[in-house]
Protein backbone atom coordinates (compact mmCIF):
# COMPACT_ATOMS: atom_id res chain seq x y z
CA UNK A 1 0.00 0.00 0.00
CA UNK A 2 1.35 3.16 -0.90
CA UNK A 3 2.03 5.54 2.32
CA UNK A 4 -0.44 8.72 2.73
CA UNK A 5 -0.45 11.81 5.49
CA UNK A 6 -3.85 13.20 6.25
CA UNK A 7 -4.27 17.20 7.43
CA UNK A 8 -6.39 17.18 9.94
CA UNK A 9 -7.56 20.52 10.44
CA UNK A 10 -8.75 21.50 13.80
CA UNK A 11 -10.69 25.09 15.59
CA UNK A 12 -12.01 24.09 19.45
CA UNK A 13 -12.22 20.29 18.59
CA UNK A 14 -11.12 19.47 22.20
CA UNK A 15 -14.51 17.79 23.16
CA UNK A 16 -15.05 16.54 19.69
CA UNK A 17 -11.85 15.05 19.04
CA UNK A 18 -11.95 11.06 18.61
CA UNK A 19 -8.33 10.35 20.31
CA UNK A 20 -9.34 6.12 20.29
CA UNK A 21 -10.37 6.39 16.54
CA UNK A 22 -7.10 8.42 15.50
CA UNK A 23 -5.12 6.10 17.05
CA UNK A 24 -6.58 2.94 16.22
CA UNK A 25 -6.10 4.44 12.45
CA UNK A 26 -2.40 4.51 12.54
CA UNK A 27 -2.56 0.72 14.56
CA UNK A 28 -4.40 -0.80 11.89
CA UNK A 29 -2.22 1.22 9.02
CA UNK A 30 1.05 1.70 9.27
CA UNK A 31 1.14 3.55 5.92
CA UNK A 32 -1.19 6.00 7.75
CA UNK A 33 -0.68 9.08 9.32
CA UNK A 34 -1.60 12.32 10.79
CA UNK A 35 -0.77 16.12 11.09
CA UNK A 36 -3.25 17.65 13.16
CA UNK A 37 -3.45 21.68 12.59
CA UNK A 38 -4.52 23.76 15.50
CA UNK A 39 -6.40 26.78 13.60
CA UNK A 40 -6.02 29.20 16.81
CA UNK A 41 -8.31 27.45 18.77
CA UNK A 42 -9.10 28.94 21.97
CA UNK A 43 -10.40 25.65 24.15
CA UNK A 44 -7.80 23.37 25.26
CA UNK A 45 -7.74 21.62 21.64
CA UNK A 46 -3.62 22.31 22.06
CA UNK A 47 -3.36 20.38 25.01
CA UNK A 48 -5.31 17.73 22.91
CA UNK A 49 -2.97 16.83 20.25
CA UNK A 50 -0.28 17.09 22.53
CA UNK A 51 -1.55 13.98 23.72
CA UNK A 52 -2.22 12.45 20.50
CA UNK A 53 1.16 13.28 19.32
CA UNK A 54 2.55 11.32 22.54
CA UNK A 55 0.32 8.42 21.87
CA UNK A 56 2.21 7.67 18.72
CA UNK A 57 5.11 8.83 15.99
CA UNK A 58 2.28 8.76 13.59
CA UNK A 59 0.75 11.48 14.81
CA UNK A 60 1.88 14.89 14.71
CA UNK A 61 0.86 18.60 15.57
CA UNK A 62 1.51 22.28 14.30
CA UNK A 63 -0.36 25.00 15.95
CA UNK A 64 -1.13 28.51 14.18
CA UNK A 65 -0.99 31.45 15.86
CA UNK A 66 -4.79 33.20 14.55
CA UNK A 67 -7.47 31.63 13.36
CA UNK A 68 -7.32 32.02 9.60
CA UNK A 69 -9.85 29.43 8.01
CA UNK A 70 -10.05 26.06 6.84
CA UNK A 71 -8.06 26.56 3.57
CA UNK A 72 -4.95 28.29 5.33
CA UNK A 73 -5.02 25.18 8.31
CA UNK A 74 -4.97 22.73 5.69
CA UNK A 75 -2.52 24.61 3.36
CA UNK A 76 -0.49 25.00 5.95
CA UNK A 77 -0.66 21.45 6.92
CA UNK A 78 -0.23 20.20 3.18
CA UNK A 79 3.23 22.80 2.49
CA UNK A 80 4.44 21.72 6.10
CA UNK A 81 4.23 17.76 5.17
CA UNK A 82 6.33 19.01 1.71
CA UNK A 83 9.36 19.60 4.15
CA UNK A 84 8.47 17.02 6.44
CA UNK A 85 7.77 13.96 4.96
CA UNK A 86 8.16 11.94 1.80
CA UNK A 87 4.91 9.90 1.99
CA UNK A 88 3.07 8.98 -1.52
CA UNK A 89 -0.06 10.66 -1.11
CA UNK A 90 -1.23 13.74 1.33
CA UNK A 91 -4.55 14.51 1.97
CA UNK A 92 -7.12 15.95 4.58
CA UNK A 93 -9.91 14.90 6.74
CA UNK A 94 -12.23 16.87 8.72
CA UNK A 95 -11.81 16.43 12.44
CA UNK A 96 -15.23 15.36 13.09
CA UNK A 97 -14.63 12.16 11.40
CA UNK A 98 -18.27 12.97 9.28
CA UNK A 99 -16.08 10.73 6.76
CA UNK A 100 -15.19 7.77 9.17
CA UNK A 101 -11.35 6.35 8.67
CA UNK A 102 -12.64 3.30 7.82
CA UNK A 103 -13.37 4.85 4.31
CA UNK A 104 -9.31 5.86 3.78
CA UNK A 105 -8.43 1.93 2.22
CA UNK A 106 -11.21 2.47 -0.62
CA UNK A 107 -9.62 5.22 -1.26
CA UNK A 108 -6.20 4.43 -1.78
CA UNK A 109 -7.27 1.63 -3.51
CA UNK A 110 -7.71 3.71 -6.93
CA UNK A 111 -4.05 5.14 -6.55
CA UNK A 112 -3.32 1.49 -6.40
CA UNK A 113 -5.25 0.30 -8.65
CA UNK A 114 -4.69 3.81 -11.55
CA UNK A 115 -1.21 4.85 -11.68
CA UNK A 116 -2.89 7.59 -13.74
CA UNK A 117 -4.53 8.59 -11.03
CA UNK A 118 -4.16 12.04 -9.09
CA UNK A 119 -6.81 13.03 -7.27
CA UNK A 120 -9.70 11.28 -4.97
CA UNK A 121 -12.54 12.83 -3.86
CA UNK A 122 -15.47 11.71 -1.41
CA UNK A 123 -18.64 12.12 -2.19
CA UNK A 124 -22.15 12.01 -0.30
CA UNK A 125 -24.08 10.33 -2.63
CA UNK A 126 -27.33 9.03 -1.04
CA UNK A 127 -28.29 5.41 -2.88
CA UNK A 128 -29.09 2.01 -2.05
CA UNK A 129 -26.84 0.42 0.39
CA UNK A 130 -24.87 3.96 1.41
CA UNK A 131 -26.11 5.23 5.12
CA UNK A 132 -25.72 9.05 4.22
CA UNK A 133 -27.10 11.58 7.07
CA UNK A 134 -27.48 14.74 6.23
CA UNK A 135 -29.17 18.22 7.77
CA UNK A 136 -31.41 19.65 6.03
CA UNK A 137 -29.34 23.08 6.02
CA UNK A 138 -26.44 21.48 5.14
CA UNK A 139 -28.12 19.52 2.19
CA UNK A 140 -29.68 22.28 0.69
CA UNK A 141 -26.62 24.68 0.76
CA UNK A 142 -24.35 21.44 -0.90
CA UNK A 143 -27.30 21.55 -3.27
CA UNK A 144 -26.50 24.85 -4.33
CA UNK A 145 -23.20 24.68 -4.19
CA UNK A 146 -22.88 21.91 -6.39
CA UNK A 147 -25.07 23.88 -9.11
CA UNK A 148 -22.79 26.85 -8.77
CA UNK A 149 -19.93 25.18 -9.46
CA UNK A 150 -21.38 22.61 -11.92
CA UNK A 151 -21.85 26.31 -13.70
CA UNK A 152 -18.28 27.90 -13.46
CA UNK A 153 -16.44 24.77 -13.76
CA UNK A 154 -17.94 23.66 -17.17
CA UNK A 155 -17.63 19.70 -15.28
CA UNK A 156 -20.54 17.58 -13.87
CA UNK A 157 -19.46 16.56 -10.04
CA UNK A 158 -22.02 15.73 -7.28
CA UNK A 159 -20.20 16.99 -4.19
CA UNK A 160 -17.69 19.46 -4.06
CA UNK A 161 -17.68 20.18 -0.36
CA UNK A 162 -16.37 17.04 1.44
CA UNK A 163 -14.39 17.34 4.18
CA UNK A 164 -12.22 14.14 2.67
CA UNK A 165 -9.87 14.40 -0.13
CA UNK A 166 -6.62 12.62 -0.88
CA UNK A 167 -3.83 13.66 -4.01
CA UNK A 168 -0.90 12.26 -5.51
CA UNK A 169 2.00 13.76 -3.35
CA UNK A 170 3.13 15.99 -6.41
CA UNK A 171 -0.18 17.15 -7.33
CA UNK A 172 -0.94 18.20 -3.41
CA UNK A 173 2.08 20.18 -3.56
CA UNK A 174 1.48 22.28 -6.33
CA UNK A 175 -2.40 22.74 -6.26
CA UNK A 176 -1.86 24.02 -3.05
CA UNK A 177 1.30 26.65 -3.37
CA UNK A 178 -0.40 29.49 -3.90
CA UNK A 179 -2.78 30.55 -1.25
CA UNK A 180 -6.14 30.62 -1.64
CA UNK A 181 -9.23 33.32 -1.66
CA UNK A 182 -11.41 31.33 -0.34
CA UNK A 183 -11.47 30.39 3.47
CA UNK A 184 -14.51 27.89 3.32
CA UNK A 185 -15.26 27.53 -0.45
CA UNK A 186 -12.01 26.20 -1.35
CA UNK A 187 -12.97 23.13 -2.41
CA UNK A 188 -14.14 24.87 -5.45
CA UNK A 189 -11.35 26.63 -5.86
CA UNK A 190 -8.98 23.00 -5.98
CA UNK A 191 -11.06 22.06 -8.88
CA UNK A 192 -10.39 24.80 -10.82
CA UNK A 193 -7.17 24.65 -10.40
CA UNK A 194 -7.13 21.12 -11.28
CA UNK A 195 -8.86 22.04 -14.54
CA UNK A 196 -6.04 24.45 -15.03
CA UNK A 197 -3.19 21.56 -14.96
CA UNK A 198 -5.53 19.49 -17.18
CA UNK A 199 -5.82 16.83 -14.18
CA UNK A 200 -9.64 16.83 -14.21
CA UNK A 201 -9.61 13.25 -15.84
CA UNK A 202 -7.21 11.95 -13.45
CA UNK A 203 -9.86 12.47 -10.62
CA UNK A 204 -12.11 10.11 -9.42
CA UNK A 205 -15.15 10.97 -6.89
CA UNK A 206 -16.00 7.72 -4.61
CA UNK A 207 -19.09 7.00 -3.34
CA UNK A 208 -18.71 6.80 0.70
CA UNK A 209 -20.16 4.45 2.34
CA UNK A 210 -21.05 6.03 5.68
CA UNK A 211 -21.48 10.16 6.01
CA UNK A 212 -23.04 11.89 8.95
CA UNK A 213 -23.93 15.41 10.47
CA UNK A 214 -21.18 15.10 14.02
CA UNK A 215 -22.71 16.74 16.34
CA UNK A 216 -21.97 20.15 16.71
CA UNK A 217 -21.45 20.53 13.25
CA UNK A 218 -23.03 23.14 11.59
CA UNK A 219 -23.31 25.41 8.03
CA UNK A 220 -21.33 28.56 9.38
CA UNK A 221 -22.20 32.20 8.79
CA UNK A 222 -18.62 32.76 7.44
CA UNK A 223 -19.55 29.90 4.64
CA UNK A 224 -22.91 31.34 3.56
CA UNK A 225 -21.83 34.51 2.83
CA UNK A 226 -18.96 32.95 0.54
CA UNK A 227 -21.45 31.44 -0.63
CA UNK A 228 -23.87 34.20 -1.65
CA UNK A 229 -20.35 35.97 -3.07
CA UNK A 230 -19.67 32.87 -5.13
CA UNK A 231 -22.97 33.45 -6.76
CA UNK A 232 -22.70 36.96 -7.44
CA UNK A 233 -19.27 37.17 -8.55
CA UNK A 234 -17.49 33.82 -8.93
CA UNK A 235 -14.50 35.23 -11.18
CA UNK A 236 -13.25 36.71 -7.29
CA UNK A 237 -12.65 33.09 -6.52
CA UNK A 238 -11.81 31.48 -10.38
CA UNK A 239 -10.73 32.71 -13.57
CA UNK A 240 -13.69 31.07 -15.42
CA UNK A 241 -12.23 30.72 -19.28
CA UNK A 242 -8.87 28.91 -17.73
CA UNK A 243 -11.24 26.64 -15.33
CA UNK A 244 -13.43 25.10 -17.95
CA UNK A 245 -10.47 23.91 -20.51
Amino acid sequence: MKTLALVVPCKNEAKRLDVGAFLEATRKWPWLSFLFVDDGSTDTTAETLAHLSNLSCAMHAIHLPETRGKSHAVRAGVLHLGRSSKTDCIGFWDADLATPLSEVPAFMRYFEENPAMSVVIGSRWARLGGRIRRAKLRGLGGALTRLLARKALGVEIYDTQCGAKIFKRETALELFRQPFRSRWLFDIELLARMGRRRLLRNVCEHPLSFWFDAPGSKVGLGAMKELLHFALRPDFYLPLQDAKK
